[in-house]
């Protein structure tokens, strides 16, 4: 439910008052660094005033530090911007004191009130309310100062006139600040019930993925057990064209079997419950269950497929999910490659990591498309056409991250895809080609 105005400004006033206070000790110590500097100014041309600069001094300095010990105190948690503009009106009185004491100039009071005004409207997040009480302060000094006999070089009038246009410009900036800050509240607001929704519809969604992949696994399971039933015979001799048809059936459940794991694993992954199993996993048996998966699906006129792998070479991995990655990389290359090759090989050594190589001579890929390649539900120009949910790359990226590897591509369009998938080689390998 959208946040009521109401709430929105409660909210607005609550973290002016924290900023107030927050940014109180940093205004202190710029009020204690100035007339600090400008006693030294002072003394050098007014050393007999170094006793009346002193008691205004600690006067301002225990005005804001009353001001501090206040707004340190919970009870006084809901009046932190009341006492805040409060110390620093109470400001110009001592400065306008100081004045009228040694009969100063009325230039340099000016001087000091024009800073302590504009100091204030950007230091302090307080809007009018705060802003009003500290330039009300300003002017009411400068003007009892000169009633009390405060020395003017020049005109009454143009010092008056420069205070005021300075005092109502901080005031409209103050404004001008709060109301900004009141619409990115209100933006922030809205950002954070946006992303409040779309991380109840992310779980909704990963929910319903991993209760319908799920629901659809035990069924499909029973598919793919008949199939091979029927293909080894339980059910009596098959005639050669049903022996044909369960294969395929076979071969078709496993494939929409694979689609379904990556389907359950995208959803463990959005939930951060993915759970990957590492140890050593001999590369010669996986590529051989690969070529066990490619060669009944290849057009053998058309496209044929390569794989060699070394003998012994092993890498730290979760066998399940290395067999996963590969199977999609493999089904990707035999989609998209109408004739030429396909290979499933080890590339050269490159330290203590190995790099399974996954290349074919298809239809390649845009340079356009590789940046988001790996992002779920996402799919290029010719996998549209193709067909495709377009979850196997991302699975594969994950899973690969999940291993401690990185799935890598590269391709241009027309002269095939290349997919390298790195994974750390099992401890005391010697890593050869």
């Amino acid at each position: 439910m959208e946040r009521s105005e109401a709430d929105i400004e409660r909210s607005f006033r609550e973290e002016t008052a924290r900023l107030t206070a927050a940014r109180l000790p940093l205004g202190t110590v710029a009020v204690a660094a100035v007339f600090a500097f400008a006693w030294i100014l002072e003394h050098g041309a007014h050393p007999e005033r170094d006793w009346v600069y002193a008691v205004v001094y600690v006067g301002e300095l225990l005005t804001l530090g009353v001001a501090l010990a206040l707004t340190r105190r919970p009870r006084w948690g809901a009046a932190r911007l009341t006492v805040a503009a409060v110390a620093l009106a109470a400001i110009p009185p001592w400065i306008g004191a100081y004045h009228i004491w040694t009969q100063g100039e009325g230039e340099v009071l000016v001087m000091a009130l024009l800073y302590l005004t504009t100091g204030t409207m950007v230091l302090f997040p307080w809007g009018w309310q705060g802003q009003l009480p500290v330039v009300l302060s300003a002017m009411l000094t400068y003007t009892v100062a000169v009633q009390m006999g405060v020395r003017t070089a020049s005109p009454l009038a143009m010092n008056f006139l420069g205070l005021a246009t300075i005092s109502t410009l901080s005031v409209g900036g103050a404004v001008f600040l709060a109301r900004h800050r009141r619409r990115f509240l209100r933006q922030a607001s809205r950002l954070r019930l946006a992303n409040t929704a779309l991380a109840a519809a992310s779980q909704a969604k990963n929910q319903f993925l991993a209760g319908v992949s799920h629901e659809l696994r035990t069924p499909l399971n029973i598919i793919v057990g008949y199939a091979d039933l029927l293909a080894e015979g339980h059910f009596g001799a098959l005639p050669a064209e049903a022996q044909e048809a369960v294969a395929r059936v076979a071969r078709s459940s496993r494939s929409l079997g694979y689609l379904i794991n990556d389907l359950l694993d995208l959803a463990r992954m959005e939930a951060g419950r993915l759970l990957v199993h590492l140890h050593p996993v001999e590369l010669a048996p996986v590529f051989a269950e690969m070529a066990q998966f490619v060669e009944p699906r290849l057009n053998r006129e058309q496209v044929a497929f390569h794989w060699e792998a070394p003998a012994s070479l092993r890498v730290i991995a979760d066998r399940e999910r290395l067999v996963q990655v590969l199977v999609n990389l493999l089904s990707n290359a035999l989609k998209f490659t109408a004739r030429g090759e396909i290979h499933l090989r080890v590339q050269a050594p490159e330290d203590s990591v190995v790099a399974i190589e996954v290349r074919d001579t298809g239809v390649g890929i845009d340079a356009s498309e590789l940046h988001t390649l790996f992002e779920p539900f996402h799919q290029g120009a010719s996998g549209r056409k193709l067909g495709g949910v377009g979850i196997g790359l991302s699975v594969s990226a994950r899973l690969a991250e999940a291993m401690g590897g990185q799935l890598s591509a590269s391709s241009e369009p027309g002269c095939g895809a290349r997919f390298v998938l790195r994974l750390p080689a099992a401890p005391g390998e010697e890593v050869s080609q």
